[in-house]
Formats: C-alpha cells, structure tokens, sequence
C-alpha cells in the first residue's frame, strides 16, 4: 500500500522499532511525534519530539495527539495486555474502551487489534502500519546473508512458509519452527522467543524458524518482526536459519540481523507470500 502520510503519532512500545520509525520520518524531513505509553517504552532520546504517558489513558493519549495535530498514527513495538505483570489504572474514556469490547480481550490477538484500530479511528485518526511509516523495514525477498539455506530445497523453505501461515488462521501467533519438516514448535501468547527458549531445552539441532503475517490479519497492527535477538535465540535453539514473509516482516535493524546471522551461521531468507 502506498499514500501520502500525515503527520505520524508513533504510538511507542518496548524495544527498538518505534524509535528507529521517528529517526526515519526525521530524516526525511516527514513530522511525527512519538507517544511513549509507561507501561512499555524505552527511553526515547532527548532530539526526538515524544511526551511519555501510560498509555491506559486513553483520553490523554487522544488530546496529546490531537494537540500535536497527529492525524495519522502507527503502533509499534511490544504490547502486552492488561493483568498479569501489567496493571492499568483506566482513565474514563479507557474504562469505557474496556467495557464496550470485555469480550475481544478474551479472543485472540487479532479481534483485539482490530478493536484498538477501530477505537482510534473512531477517535479520528488512522491506523496505519509500521511499514508505511518506514517502508525500508520490509523484509526483502530472497537470501539475506552470506550463510546460505543450502541444506534445504526451496521447497522446504516453502513448506515453512506456509506452515507459519496455517499456524497464522488459529490466531495464536506468526511463527513456527520445523524440523526435518514437521512443525515441532507454535508460537503462543509468550511470542516467538518463549517458543525458541522451549526448543532450546531439548538440545536437539537443525530446523528453520519461519514467520508471517497471519492470513486474516489487519495489516496495520502487529505485523511479524525479527530482530537481531530473534536471530540469537533462533541459535541457540539449534536452528539453521530463518524464513520470513518478504514486504510483509519487519527487520527492525537489517544491517545487525544479517551480521550477527552470519556470526553464528544462521541463513536469512525472504519469501513472497505469493509462492507460498
């Protein structure tokens, strides 16, 4: 998808991807400002235009976007849901949030997805993904790295994909890992590094990671991401390499994936959905 963009609300979670977003509307010269939620964000430094709020205040976070004059917005980074190690203090307009949509926060990730997209567009504002917002975080297709997947066919690479995508329908998560061609592992709430971390203990070797973006999902919210520590995990669970959806995974830091995959012999490969 490709259209002009407004001015971007970068609504901040963990980790490293809303941070490199508002570094590239920056040098481009596009505004932005970045919304930094308690519960999850890193740091955002000083030269980066951000206010920090928790982000269980709905109605907060809606004025200061407003007031920045943000008419487009983009989650990114890590979100987690509310109990557990989370705990949110709602404002009214989040209590209200909470109330109309109880049910969603039982489903799967994606019905809450669609639910936070729509309330933000009935706010106003629109949804829009990670990589409109910064298009050179799409994966591209083909070998990535120096390591290449020559113990597999292209058919196996294939066989991953589509697999990630079947796991994709039950809305449990993006990622699987096989080996010798059986699905030994399914991403679950805990993400993509709990499944690896489990794989791990076995002390078994060889297999691919894949992952992509789920057959139903809102393109906008959550798209599937590696990084340079999904590369390490991958690793030490034994892996040989990784398979991705070219145009539709992010690669937070490519130039750091690609290094530190060929430091620990891993391939990175991208495929077209349309292949698979």
């Amino acid at each position: 998808m490709t259209f002009a963009l407004q001015k971007v609300g970068i609504i901040a979670g963990g980790g490293e991807l809303p941070i490199r977003i508002a570094e590239a509307c920056r040098r481009r010269g596009d505004p932005y400002f970045v919304l930094a939620t308690d519960e999850f964000a890193n740091e955002i430094p000083a030269h980066l235009a951000s206010a920090r709020i928790p982000l269980s205040k709905l109605g907060r976070g809606f004025a200061a976007l407003r007031q920045q004059a943000c008419r487009d917005v983009v989650f990114a980074g890590q979100f987690e849901r509310p109990g557990g190690r989370v705990r949110f203090r709602p404002d009214l307009t989040a209590a209200w949030f909470f109330v109309r949509n109880l049910t969603a926060f039982r489903r799967g990730d994606d019905s809450l997805h669609r639910i936070m997209a729509r309330e933000f567009e009935r706010a106003g504002f629109r949804v829009v993904s990670p990589l409109d917002a910064d298009p050179s975080l799409a994966a591209p297709a083909g070998c990535l790295t120096r390591t290449q997947a020559s113990k597999f066919h292209h058919q196996d690479l294939l066989h991953a994909l589509k697999a990630a995508k079947e796991h994709g329908r039950t809305d449990e998560g993006q990622a699987v890992v096989l080996r010798g061609g059986v699905v030994i592992g399914r991403e679950g709430r805990g993400g993509t590094d709990a499944m690896l971390r489990e794989i791990a203990r076995s002390g078994d070797k060889g297999g691919i990671l894949a992952k992509a973006m789920k057959p139903d999902q809102i393109r906008s919210v959550d798209p599937p991401a590696i990084g340079a520590g999904t590369v390490e995990a991958a690793a030490a669970a034994g892996l040989d390499g990784l398979v991705v959806e070219a145009g539709s995974t992010i690669i937070v830091d490519v130039e750091a994936v690609v290094a530190t995959a060929d430091r620990l012999g891993l391939f990175v490969y991208g495929l077209e959905a349309a292949e698979a």
